[in-house]
């Protein structure tokens, strides 16, 4: 309480000499302090500006107001939010720029996936041979085993690298399924938001 006096005391004695002050040009900082009272002093201790603070008038006319600094977590916060932001913007404009209508999307859809349906059933179909491919080999391999030989290295070695393609090629399917999946999802998401920034177009 008697700090609280001091302190309105000395905002008085300010307005007193506020012509004198005004003529000199001189401004005064008003922030709060740890205990949570409100100072005006012609210096803002260095702990106290990262808190905010205001730029007065002896009239205590506000001349600027500097906001508190934001902490490191809350600046991250802000970064990811800005940058949300800006990722929406361009996937809308890119969604105004491409379609009419969701009927559009449908049909780009359509032929994406189509693309890779066949780029599977290729894939597929190399499978298919491979597979004849190897059991062929290993039928000639059994042939030598019953006529007592040993199974020439060609053949070995042929086994070997067609069952290799055939690993790859079947992850090659795998690879192409997961692309199908994604790409579905991809285009129902923006169906999803070419109708929220285009409501009437369906």
């Amino acid at each position: 309480m008697q700090r609280s006096a001091v302190l309105l005391l000395s905002f008085c004695l300010m307005s007193v000499i506020a012509p004198t002050v005004s003529a000199n040009g001189k401004v005064f900082y008003r922030y709060i302090n740890s205990d949570g009272v409100k100072v005006i002093d012609q210096q803002i201790p260095p702990e106290y500006v990262q808190k905010g603070y205001e730029v007065v008038t002896s009239r205590g006319e506000v001349i600027k107001v500097v906001e508190p600094a934001i902490s490191g977590e809350e600046a991250q916060k802000q970064q990811a939010e800005k940058l949300r932001a800006e990722q929406l913007a361009a996937w809308d404009a890119e969604l105004r720029r491409r379609y009419s209508s969701v009927g559009d999307i449908d049909a780009a859809k359509k032929r994406k996936l189509a693309q890779v349906e066949g780029s599977i059933a290729i894939l597929q179909s190399n499978i298919r041979n491979l597979k004849n491919q190897i059991s062929q080999q290993h039928a000639r391999a059994a042939n030598s085993e019953r006529m007592g030989r040993a199974v020439p290295e060609a053949v070995l070695k042929t086994i070997a690298a067609l069952e290799e393609e055939l690993k790859l090629t079947e992850d090659q399917v795998e690879q192409r399924k997961e692309q199908y999946r994604t790409i579905d999802e991809k285009y129902e998401d923006d169906k999803e938001r070419f109708l929220i920034i285009r409501p009437g177009n369906r």
